[in-house]
């Protein structure tokens, strides 16, 4: 079979299982397979399948058909240019989330500056493993309550060399974090959908993605709250946090830091235009 017969069959069978986009999808798959870059596959469409290459190829269609997600059938997502081992037990890494590392490139210009920088909630670690290669002479710490996640974010580390920048530690947001550190700046993409909406999700999310990365309580407020609450004991003077906050969510989260004396500064859309990513600051004389 040509890789172009593979593909359109592929395609045909993503279609029929509701992927919304079984085309990308296919290729990438297609590349997983057989080792070819995704230019290799586009630009040889007449290049001879092996049976044992076809049975590989459409066995991972078949998984992708019911709905499991690329990334976690191939391992891997790509995030702001580089890739990241996933699995089953972090959030898959989102081009939405790339927002976030560009708004904190906007206030943070100087690249050798020797930021202090907590993520919680670290997950994969693409976003606090991307700033530190960023910013060469920062220091990291990434917490979760995952034992499986910090193993991931932990491998990651190694893959893009950080790891002797960036301490990993368990803890249930600032739980286990020592209150004597002071950070310039606070990252985090906590679960933000509300408990009832769960169910509503692709079954990509649903199904495949961890619960505990998703619920956001009843409002899916829950998590802003506690990240509200501790906040400023864990900052530096004009410290600044960067969040992640799902769909119509920017008033709230708002008022909810508002309440505990942190300035709203600015706020970044994500690819579709939605409100993702809001930047607080704490209040000097606060």
């Amino acid at each position: 079979m040509k890789i172009s017969d593979a593909l359109l069959k592929a395609r045909a069978d993503l279609d029929a299982g509701g992927v919304s986009n079984g085309k990308l999808d296919s290729l990438i798959l297609l590349t997983h397979t057989i080792f070819f870059s995704k230019e290799q596959v586009i630009f040889n469409p007449n290049f001879e399948l092996n049976l044992e290459q076809q049975k590989s190829f459409f066995d991972l269609i078949s998984r992708r058909a019911k709905r499991e997600p690329t990334s976690q059938i191939i391992g891997k997502r790509e995030f702001f240019g580089e890739e990241f081992f996933i699995s089953k037990d972090v959030l898959d890494p989102r081009p939405d989330s790339e927002s976030l590392i560009e708004l904190v490139l906007k206030n943070f210009p100087n690249k050798t500056q020797n930021l202090r920088i907590l993520e919680l909630g670290v997950g994969s670690g693409c976003l606090i493993i991307t700033l530190l290669k960023t910013y060469k002479e920062a220091r990291g710490v990434g917490v979760d309550i995952s034992d499986m996640a910090l193993k991931i974010c932990q491998k990651n580390s190694e893959i893009h060399r950080v790891q002797n920048c960036l301490h990993l530690q368990k803890s249930d947001l600032f739980a286990t974090i020592n209150s004597s550190e002071k950070f310039d700046l606070i990252i985090s993409n906590p679960p933000y959908i509300s408990s009832q909406d769960i169910q509503t999700l692709e079954p990509e999310v649903r199904v495949y993605e961890p619960r505990i990365a998703l619920d956001g309580g009843i409002d899916g407020l829950d998590f802003y709250r506690k990240i509200a609450a501790e906040a400023e004991n864990f900052l530096a003077k004009n410290g600044k946090m960067i969040l992640e906050i799902g769909f119509g969510q920017r008033e709230a989260v708002v008022e909810i830091f508002a309440a505990k004396k942190f300035s709203f500064l600015e706020s970044r859309q994500d690819l579709s235009g939605i409100e993702r990513i809001l930047f607080f600051e704490r209040n000097a004389n606060h």
